[in-house]
């Protein structure tokens, strides 16, 4: 009996030590490869501070998609990070809530409902030497990752 139950508590701990690993790999900064010439990278419910380290970083000029949220927080707490951005796509949210001296001199700010209207956003600013980074949190946000990565691998052969 005490090594059936030794067993059990084994097994135990080894699948939290995967279901934990799994959420590590999930929360970090992940490459998804090339679109349009464009380095991708996915991140699901980055902290804002390393969200603004790794955009200060990156070796090209960034693209971003993100959450209302996390656009506004980024603006609250570095705003030269924001200011620093090519373009930045609000994809859950029409009304941008930043101040102009944040949006002043970034070359391109979008705010739309869903995902696939920045996408369409997206195909007409697409530049080579480029960084795309999708952040994704919240409700829905497996759907919402599933969705990015699906027209990221449709579009990356075109």
């Amino acid at each position: 009996m005490n090594t059936k139950l030794q067993t059990g508590q084994a097994q135990s701990l080894l699948d939290a030590r995967q279901e934990a690993l799994k959420a590590a790999e999930r929360q970090s900064l992940r490459p998804l490869g090339k679109l349009w010439g464009m380095d991708v990278f996915t991140w699901y419910n980055p902290s804002v501070y390393e969200l603004s380290a790794t955009i200060s970083t990156f070796p090209f000029p960034v693209f971003w998609l993100g959450n209302a949220a996390l656009v506004k927080e980024l603006a609250q707490v570095d705003p030269k990070s924001m200011r620093s951005l090519a373009w930045c796509g609000q994809y859950d949210n029409t009304q941008i809530d930043l101040p102009t001296d944040v949006l002043g001199p970034m070359p391109l700010h979008t705010a739309t409902e869903s995902i696939e209207d920045a996408l369409v956003i997206l195909k007409s600013v697409k530049q080579n030497r480029h960084i795309l980074l999708f952040t994704v949190a919240g409700n829905e946000w497996k759907t919402k990752l599933a969705d990015f990565e699906n027209f990221v691998q449709l579009n990356s052969n075109r």
